[in-house]
């Protein structure tokens, strides 16, 4: 299994980061897609694929623990991170 940086940035309150994994070569299976901070908290997201779609990529990120309040979207080989309500440094790992 590899586990490849998606994402290392600090964030303001609700700010938002788009990440484009598909011109990194990450495509389905994409595996557990992990954030931590710099005082340990992390947040956990499965990928899901979706059966009802044909399309490459179609499914979504199920949250599996989540300390850190970031919500995780899909669309079309991209994810957006969305920070919580605080300041903080995160981290993002896939692991495929």
């Amino acid at each position: 299994m590899n586990n490849v940086i998606v994402l290392s940035k600090d964030f303001a309150a609700n700010e938002s980061a788009v990440v484009d994994i598909k011109s990194r070569g990450l495509v389905n299976p994409l595996g557990v897609l992990t954030f931590q901070n710099k005082t340990g908290q992390s947040a956990q997201f499965l990928w899901q694929v979706d059966a009802l779609y044909s399309r490459e990529n179609a499914g979504y990120f199920k949250e599996i623990n989540n300390d850190l309040g970031v919500k995780v979207s899909h669309y079309e080989g991209s994810i957006t991170v969305t920070n919580g309500g605080g300041k903080q440094y995160l981290e993002g790992a896939l692991k495929q």
